[in-house]
Protein backbone atom coordinates (compact mmCIF):
# COMPACT_ATOMS: atom_id res chain seq x y z
CA UNK A 1 0.00 0.00 0.00
CA UNK A 2 1.25 3.47 -0.74
CA UNK A 3 2.26 5.88 2.01
CA UNK A 4 -0.54 8.23 0.95
CA UNK A 5 -3.13 5.49 1.41
CA UNK A 6 -1.96 4.72 4.95
CA UNK A 7 -1.94 8.43 5.77
CA UNK A 8 -5.51 8.79 4.43
CA UNK A 9 -6.77 5.83 6.49
CA UNK A 10 -5.10 7.27 9.58
CA UNK A 11 -6.64 10.66 8.93
CA UNK A 12 -10.13 9.17 8.48
CA UNK A 13 -9.86 7.13 11.69
CA UNK A 14 -8.72 10.24 13.59
CA UNK A 15 -11.47 12.36 12.06
CA UNK A 16 -14.16 9.81 12.90
CA UNK A 17 -12.79 9.46 16.41
CA UNK A 18 -13.04 13.19 17.05
CA UNK A 19 -16.39 13.54 15.29
CA UNK A 20 -18.06 11.02 17.61
CA UNK A 21 -16.41 11.10 21.02
CA UNK A 22 -16.39 7.86 23.00
CA UNK A 23 -18.34 9.44 25.84
CA UNK A 24 -21.15 10.68 23.57
CA UNK A 25 -24.50 8.92 23.60
CA UNK A 26 -24.99 6.73 20.55
CA UNK A 27 -27.77 7.79 18.20
CA UNK A 28 -31.24 6.33 18.70
CA UNK A 29 -32.29 4.47 15.54
CA UNK A 30 -35.60 2.98 14.45
CA UNK A 31 -37.00 1.13 11.44
CA UNK A 32 -40.47 1.53 9.91
CA UNK A 33 -42.34 -0.25 7.13
CA UNK A 34 -44.37 2.51 5.48
CA UNK A 35 -45.92 0.12 2.93
CA UNK A 36 -47.31 -2.02 5.73
CA UNK A 37 -48.97 1.04 7.25
CA UNK A 38 -50.28 2.13 3.83
CA UNK A 39 -51.86 -1.28 3.28
CA UNK A 40 -52.95 -2.31 6.77
CA UNK A 41 -53.93 0.89 8.60
CA UNK A 42 -57.58 1.91 8.74
CA UNK A 43 -56.94 5.04 6.68
CA UNK A 44 -55.04 2.96 4.11
CA UNK A 45 -57.88 0.42 3.90
CA UNK A 46 -60.44 3.20 3.41
CA UNK A 47 -58.34 4.71 0.60
CA UNK A 48 -57.94 1.29 -1.02
CA UNK A 49 -61.70 0.66 -0.81
CA UNK A 50 -62.41 4.02 -2.50
CA UNK A 51 -60.01 3.06 -5.29
CA UNK A 52 -61.60 -0.37 -5.73
CA UNK A 53 -65.12 1.11 -5.81
CA UNK A 54 -64.16 3.66 -8.46
CA UNK A 55 -62.36 0.96 -10.46
CA UNK A 56 -65.54 -1.15 -10.47
CA UNK A 57 -67.61 1.84 -11.69
CA UNK A 58 -65.20 2.49 -14.54
CA UNK A 59 -64.98 -1.21 -15.37
CA UNK A 60 -68.78 -1.41 -15.73
CA UNK A 61 -68.75 1.51 -18.18
CA UNK A 62 -65.94 -0.08 -20.20
CA UNK A 63 -67.65 -3.48 -20.17
CA UNK A 64 -70.86 -1.84 -21.42
CA UNK A 65 -69.00 -0.23 -24.34
CA UNK A 66 -67.30 -3.55 -25.12
CA UNK A 67 -70.68 -5.30 -25.21
CA UNK A 68 -72.07 -2.66 -27.58
CA UNK A 69 -69.10 -3.07 -29.91
CA UNK A 70 -69.30 -6.86 -29.73
CA UNK A 71 -73.01 -6.83 -30.63
CA UNK A 72 -72.39 -4.64 -33.66
CA UNK A 73 -69.51 -6.88 -34.78
CA UNK A 74 -71.66 -10.01 -34.37
CA UNK A 75 -74.42 -8.32 -36.35
CA UNK A 76 -71.98 -7.46 -39.15
CA UNK A 77 -70.60 -11.00 -39.19
CA UNK A 78 -74.08 -12.55 -39.40
CA UNK A 79 -75.49 -10.17 -42.00
CA UNK A 80 -72.35 -9.46 -44.04
CA UNK A 81 -73.60 -11.31 -47.10
CA UNK A 82 -77.15 -9.95 -46.86
CA UNK A 83 -76.20 -6.31 -46.34
CA UNK A 84 -75.52 -4.05 -49.26
CA UNK A 85 -72.23 -2.17 -49.52
CA UNK A 86 -73.72 1.03 -48.09
CA UNK A 87 -75.36 -0.67 -45.11
CA UNK A 88 -72.22 -2.72 -44.45
CA UNK A 89 -70.09 0.44 -44.54
CA UNK A 90 -72.54 2.20 -42.22
CA UNK A 91 -72.37 -0.68 -39.69
CA UNK A 92 -68.56 -0.84 -39.91
CA UNK A 93 -68.36 2.92 -39.32
CA UNK A 94 -70.61 2.53 -36.28
CA UNK A 95 -68.37 -0.29 -35.03
CA UNK A 96 -65.23 1.79 -35.54
CA UNK A 97 -66.87 4.66 -33.65
CA UNK A 98 -67.67 2.35 -30.73
CA UNK A 99 -64.10 1.02 -30.74
CA UNK A 100 -62.75 4.59 -30.67
CA UNK A 101 -65.07 5.46 -27.77
CA UNK A 102 -63.91 2.34 -25.97
CA UNK A 103 -60.23 3.22 -26.43
CA UNK A 104 -60.79 6.78 -25.25
CA UNK A 105 -62.82 5.65 -22.24
CA UNK A 106 -60.14 3.10 -21.32
CA UNK A 107 -57.35 5.69 -21.57
CA UNK A 108 -59.30 8.21 -19.52
CA UNK A 109 -60.08 5.56 -16.89
CA UNK A 110 -56.42 4.53 -16.63
CA UNK A 111 -55.35 8.15 -16.28
CA UNK A 112 -58.01 8.83 -13.66
CA UNK A 113 -57.03 5.76 -11.64
CA UNK A 114 -53.35 6.74 -11.70
CA UNK A 115 -54.21 10.26 -10.57
CA UNK A 116 -56.56 9.04 -7.84
CA UNK A 117 -54.04 6.48 -6.61
CA UNK A 118 -51.37 9.17 -6.35
CA UNK A 119 -53.74 11.48 -4.47
CA UNK A 120 -54.94 8.76 -2.11
CA UNK A 121 -51.37 7.63 -1.39
CA UNK A 122 -50.24 11.21 -0.73
CA UNK A 123 -53.14 11.77 1.66
CA UNK A 124 -52.36 8.61 3.63
CA UNK A 125 -48.63 9.38 3.64
CA UNK A 126 -49.36 12.82 5.14
CA UNK A 127 -51.15 11.17 8.05
CA UNK A 128 -48.34 8.63 8.48
CA UNK A 129 -45.69 11.35 8.34
CA UNK A 130 -47.53 13.46 10.91
CA UNK A 131 -47.84 10.58 13.36
CA UNK A 132 -44.27 9.42 12.73
CA UNK A 133 -43.02 12.91 13.49
CA UNK A 134 -44.93 12.91 16.80
CA UNK A 135 -43.54 9.50 17.72
CA UNK A 136 -39.98 10.43 16.81
CA UNK A 137 -40.16 13.62 18.88
CA UNK A 138 -41.71 11.85 21.87
CA UNK A 139 -39.17 9.02 21.81
CA UNK A 140 -36.24 11.28 20.86
CA UNK A 141 -35.27 9.11 17.90
CA UNK A 142 -32.35 10.44 15.85
CA UNK A 143 -32.66 8.34 12.70
CA UNK A 144 -35.50 6.33 11.09
CA UNK A 145 -34.97 3.91 8.22
CA UNK A 146 -37.82 2.87 5.93
CA UNK A 147 -37.62 -0.86 5.21
CA UNK A 148 -39.46 -0.40 1.93
CA UNK A 149 -36.77 1.88 0.51
CA UNK A 150 -34.29 -0.97 0.18
CA UNK A 151 -31.38 0.19 2.34
CA UNK A 152 -32.21 -1.93 5.39
CA UNK A 153 -30.82 -5.45 5.19
CA UNK A 154 -31.11 -6.47 8.84
CA UNK A 155 -32.28 -4.95 12.10
CA UNK A 156 -33.23 -6.03 15.58
CA UNK A 157 -37.00 -6.48 15.89
CA UNK A 158 -37.13 -4.10 18.87
CA UNK A 159 -36.09 -1.26 16.53
CA UNK A 160 -39.24 -1.70 14.40
CA UNK A 161 -41.75 1.06 15.21
CA UNK A 162 -44.22 0.19 12.43
CA UNK A 163 -46.99 -1.17 14.66
CA UNK A 164 -46.65 1.70 17.13
CA UNK A 165 -46.95 4.33 14.39
CA UNK A 166 -49.81 2.40 12.75
CA UNK A 167 -51.64 2.44 16.08
CA UNK A 168 -51.19 6.21 16.23
CA UNK A 169 -52.40 6.58 12.63
CA UNK A 170 -55.49 4.49 13.38
CA UNK A 171 -56.25 6.55 16.51
CA UNK A 172 -55.73 9.81 14.63
CA UNK A 173 -58.17 8.85 11.90
CA UNK A 174 -60.69 7.34 14.34
CA UNK A 175 -60.68 10.57 16.31
CA UNK A 176 -60.80 12.70 13.16
CA UNK A 177 -63.94 11.11 11.64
Amino acid sequence: MKKGGIWLIGFLVAALGTAWPAHAESPKVAVIDVNKILNESEVGKVAKKKMEDRYEELKKKIDGKQDEARKIKDEIDKQKILLGKEKLKEKEDTLNGKISELRQLTQEAEKEMQTRQGEQTRDVLKVIESQLRKYVEAEKIDLVFDRTQGGVVHFRPDLDITDKVMGMVNKEKAGGK
